[in-house]
C-alpha cells in the first residue's frame, strides 16, 4: 500500500465525474438542437444516460476505495514509525 495507488484512485475519481459532467452536457445540448427538428433522441439520450450512471458508480467507488486506502495507510504509518 503506497500513496501511489491513493493518488491512482483520486485521478479515477476526477476522470469519472468529469465524464459525467461532459456526457450531462452533451445530453442537454442534444436536446436543445433536437427541440426545433421534432426528431426522436431517446435512444441516444438513454445510452448518454447509462454512461453518466456508469461514470458516477465508478466515482463512488474510486472515492470508497480511496478512503479505506489512505486510512489504511495511516494506521499502518502510526502502528509502525520504523517502517
Amino acid at each position: 500500500m503506497t500513496t501511489d495507488s491513493v493518488q491512482f484512485l483520486k485521478i479515477v475519481k476526477y476522470s469519472a465525474i468529469t465524464l459525467a459532467a461532459l456526457m450531462v452536457a452533451g445530453i442537454v445540448t442534444l436536446m436543445f438542437l433536437a427541440r426545433s427538428t421534432g426528431e426522436d433522441i431517446t435512444g441516444i439520450v438513454a445510452t448518454a444516460l447509462l454512461i453518466t450512471i456508469a461514470s458516477g458508480i465508478a466515482a463512488i467507488v474510486a472515492a470508497v476505495l480511496q478512503n479505506r486506502e489512505q486510512k489504511a495507510i495511516d494506521l499502518k504509518s502510526t502502528s509502525d514509525p520504523a517502517a
